[in-house]
C-alpha cells in the first residue's frame, strides 16, 4: 500500500468539509461494471430497483478512512433497498487491500483494484467522492468529500 502518497487530495475536504456537488446527466443506456477485490464483476444495472452508492476511496485518502464505518452503517441500516460499493484507486497489492479492508470491518462489496474505476457518472477529481444512484439507474447525486450515514439516508429520502 502506498501509504507516502500525497494527502493533497484530502486536506481540501478536511478543511471544507463535504460538498454536495449538483447532479450531472447520465445516460438511460449507460452501465458501469467493475470486478470485486475475488474477481466477481458486479455492474450497476444488476441493481435496477435498488440505490446504489459508489464510493472511491484509496488507502492513503484520510478522510476516505473517516467515512468508511459510515458507509457500512449506512450499507447495514438499508440492504434491503441500497448497495454500497467502494471502488478503491489502489493497485499494489491485492491481499493487502483484502486484508485493509477486513481490518476496517467493512462487508460491502470493493471493486476496482488496478482497474480504470472511472464511470459514466462523472470525473473522479478528488478523494473521497460519492456517487448516488437512483433505483431507476440514473444519477441523482454526487458529494465531494467525507460523508456520513445520515447524509445518505438524507440523499435517498429526497426521491
Amino acid at each position: 500500500m502506498k501509504w507516502r502518497k500525497s494527502l493533497l487530495l484530502s486536506v481540501p475536504l478536511i478543511v471544507f468539509g463535504c460538498l454536495s456537488v449538483a447532479p450531472e446527466p447520465a445516460s438511460a443506456d449507460s452501465d458501469y461494471c467493475l470486478e470485486d477485490l475475488a474477481g466477481v464483476e458486479h455492474c450497476a444495472s444488476e441493481l435496477h430497483g435498488k440505490w446504489l452508492i459508489i464510493n472511491f476511496w484509496a488507502s492513503w485518502c484520510a478522510p476516505c478512512l473517516h467515512e468508511m464505518p459510515e458507509l457500512e452503517k449506512f450499507f447495514l441500516q438499508n440492504k434491503s433497498r441500497a448497495q454500497v460499493w467502494g471502488v478503491t484507486f489502489e493497485s499494489d497489492n491485492r491481499e493487502e487491500v483484502v486484508k485493509f479492508v477486513e481490518q476496517l470491518g467493512v462487508t460491502y462489496p470493493i471493486l476496482g483494484f488496478a482497474q480504470d474505476p472511472l464511470t459514466g457518472y462523472g470525473t473522479v477529481s478528488v478523494l473521497p467522492t460519492t456517487f448516488v444512484i437512483a433505483p431507476d439507474g440514473l444519477f441523482h447525486q454526487r458529494f465531494e468529500g467525507p460523508i456520513t450515514a445520515q447524509d445518505l439516508n438524507q440523499s435517498i429520502k429526497q426521491e
